[in-house]
């Protein structure tokens, strides 16, 4: 059986697929506009994401961290806050999402709260958990 929700929320991923290629379908579904970004070298694959609000349009710098096991510790959520902050910057994105399939330290979370406004920290359960509102919302309002 599974030791932890963590393990259960794992094996909830399409198989055969990464966990960037399980986020961008999942987005895709709730009405986003997605172009993943190419791996080149050493760098992460990005998604960026767009959607049309009614304040207007919206875009997301959005990374995902597969580990095996432990939670996403604060230097990786700075380097994230970094490079999304580098993108609102350019104007190439206006927020960032940072996914992760274990979860965020306490400090990494505190951290972000206080430093970094414009990145939202969110596990794989918890972007499951939005899609899932967001169809029964579809189904309930035949869209």
């Amino acid at each position: 059986m599974f030791k932890s929700k963590v393990d259960c929320v794992s094996f909830n991923l399409q198989v055969g697929k990464t966990l960037e290629e399980t986020v961008e379908m999942i987005l895709r579904l709730m009405g986003y506009q997605t172009k993943a970004s190419t791996t080149l070298h050493t760098r992460k694959p990005y998604i960026h994401a767009e959607v049309h609000h009614p304040k207007g349009k919206k875009r997301f710098l959005i990374e995902c961290m597969q580990h095996i096991e432990g939670l996403v510790g604060i230097k990786e959520v700075e380097r994230f806050c970094a490079q999304t902050a580098h993108a609102r910057e350019k104007a190439q994105a206006d927020a960032g999402l940072l996914v992760s399939n274990t979860g965020f330290s306490p400090e990494a979370i505190s951290w972000c709260a206080k430093n970094c406004s414009f990145v939202q920290l969110k596990t794989y359960g918890q972007i499951i958990s939005k899609s899932a509102n967001v169809r029964k919302l579809q189904r309930r309002f035949n869209m």
